[in-house]
């Protein structure tokens, strides 16, 4: 089924983790982690132009962009730069750049489907007999409610209105028109678990919104689907890989 559609795989990296996702087989290691032989991997620099490269790939077809301009590209896809939700504590979240990433991977891509991943998410537990990627293209094709296809994380396979955008599968062309400009928001800013005004802003709070308007919902993937997301760091610096210590 997956061999009739052209498949994309795109990560990100600013200037402060450029350094992780240019680490000695790095790349590697998170594309192969798909089991999947994506049409062209697409690797998004958020203004930050590292001086590396990937020797170790050499054997995919790569292209690598770099954002110059953030608000340049939100505009392209209609979004308000005016009146969003800006924390005053949390630093991490900063609206624009949760969102734009996505969006300047989109903007390159001519597949038909396309993998996002943070540059610290990859997968950790695969089928033996079939690509999550694959299972994932099967869902989108019998359900056109499901938006997005994720990898497990750790919990129930599910149908769920709750997005995350660490790592999913969608289709390309519904992604690229999606509105994505908080549509219907009322500004309620509570999530089950407290208040998390920063979701809101975030691409996957936006997901959501979008999602609650056309009736859609993400999938996640049972266990034998089970991606890592490794935020922790060694004492190099690069992501830590021993899930023993988390």
């Amino acid at each position: 089924m997956s061999q009739q559609y052209s498949v994309d795989f795109a990560t990100f990296c600013h200037a402060g983790d450029a350094h992780r996702l240019h680490a000695p087989g790095q790349l590697k290691k998170q594309v192969e982690s798909n089991g999947f032989d994506f049409d062209e991997v697409i690797v998004i620099h958020q203004n930050c132009n590292p001086q590396f490269n990937f020797p170790d790939c050499n054997h995919l077809l790569l292209t690598s962009y770099q954002i110059n301009s953030i608000d340049e590209i939100l505009r392209l896809f209609n979004i308000n730069l005016d009146g969003q939700y800006t924390s005053t504590t949390d630093k991490a979240h900063r609206w624009k750049v949760h969102v734009v990433n996505h969006l300047a991977a989109i903007q390159r891509s001519s597949a038909d489907c396309i993998v996002f991943a943070d540059n610290d998410c990859w997968m950790v537990e695969q089928s033996e007999n079939k690509s999550w990627v694959e299972r994932g293209i099967q869902i989108l094709d019998a359900y056109p409610e499901i938006f997005i296809v994720s990898p497990n994380d750790g919990e129930p396979e599910r149908y769920t209105s709750r997005f995350s955008q660490q790592m999913f599968l969608a289709r390309v062309e519904e992604f690229r028109f999606a509105d994505f400009n908080q549509p219907e928001w009322d500004g309620n800013v509570n999530i089950p678990g407290g208040p998390m005004p920063e979701y809101w802003g975030m691409l996957e709070g936006r997901m959501e919104l979008f999602c609650r308007m056309t009736g859609q919902y993400r999938y996640v993937l049972g266990p034998e689907y089970r991606y890592w997301h490794h935020n922790r760091l060694n004492e190099q610096g690069l992501f830590e890989e021993d899930r023993s210590k988390y």
